[in-house]
């Protein structure tokens, strides 16, 4: 499979421990807590920590954690996230191995152990374009992703290869066999963050971050080429599928205009109260 070794996600270091040591004779446990994994654990391969794990046990945010989100060096390396998380997991594991959805799911309850669930968020209305203000409740969130549907599955001539971990399909004007695996951390990094993508190659990075192979081949550079020439309807159909299907967390909401009063069921982006509140 592509990317397995690092898909292991097995760190160098150790685990941090779920106890601090606060004085000669005082030691303070700190609380964990077991999250839902999105995934339920089935795109990890045989020795990665959460392979076929459902949840995942986290410690509670510390004063420690709040060095980590105030670290404007971090911030800057865009690494604030993935250094919470390494904190905070109690398995061993790398967090840029992890699929997106069982980040975005530690995140939030990361977030809640720390600062309540409670997140106020600014969101525009898309007919009057009035800025709102919404309160949210994070224990709304709703686990998302139609990868266990089998009716899904099935309607789209979907089939999910157990031993690969990935769900091959046929495209529709191609009609080459395709293999795509959920985004990890480690393909965010590679091709979907800012530095790692020039011009506008949003579509093209977002399809070579998860196509795992293009019928038998998985060399990448004729991944690349096949990608770079692969029709439009091809192109659309690939990424609504892989939307529909990949394991995730999602914050919605209906939102009702001051304004104009138009109703729409809205994303709740994550901006920057979502860590630092207010």
């Amino acid at each position: 499979m592509r990317n397995n070794q690092r898909r292991t996600g097995q760190p160098a270091g150790s685990p941090s421990p779920a106890s601090v040591q606060t004085g000669a004779n005082l030691t303070y446990v700190v609380p964990t807590e077991f999250v839902e994994l999105p995934s339920r654990g089935v795109f990890y391969p045989e020795g990665h920590p959460f392979f076929n794990q459902e949840t995942a046990e986290i410690k509670y945010m510390t004063a420690k954690e709040e060095d980590i989100l105030s670290s404007q060096a971090l911030l800057k390396k865009g690494l604030i996230v993935d250094r919470l998380l390494g904190n905070l997991i109690v398995a061993d594991v790398d967090p840029q191995s992890l699929l997106i959805g069982d980040k975005n799911a530690l995140m939030i309850a990361a977030r809640i152990s720390g600062y309540g669930s409670e997140y106020n968020v600014g969101i525009k209305c898309s007919v009057c374009h009035h800025g709102n203000t919404i309160d949210y409740s994070l224990k709304e969130a709703e686990i998302v992703g139609k990868c266990f549907n089998e009716i899904f599955l099935k309607e789209n001539n979907i089939v999910f290869n157990i031993e690969r971990r990935v769900f091959e399909l046929e495209l529709p004007v191609s009609k080459v066999n395709i293999s795509i695996y959920p985004i990890t951390g480690f393909e965010e990094k590679e091709y979907l963050r800012p530095e790692a993508s020039s011009g506008n190659s949003s579509v093209t990075s977002l399809l070579a971050a998860f196509i795992e192979r293009v019928d038998e081949t998985t060399d990448r550079e004729q991944i690349l080429q096949f990608i770079d020439n692969m029709p439009a309807a091809d192109s659309k159909h690939l990424r609504n599928m892989y939307s529909s299907l990949v394991p995730n967390i999602t914050l919605r909401e209906l939102l009702t205009c001051e304004a104009c009063v138009h109703q729409e069921t809205v994303e709740v982006p994550l901006t920057a109260e979502f860590f630092w509140p207010k």
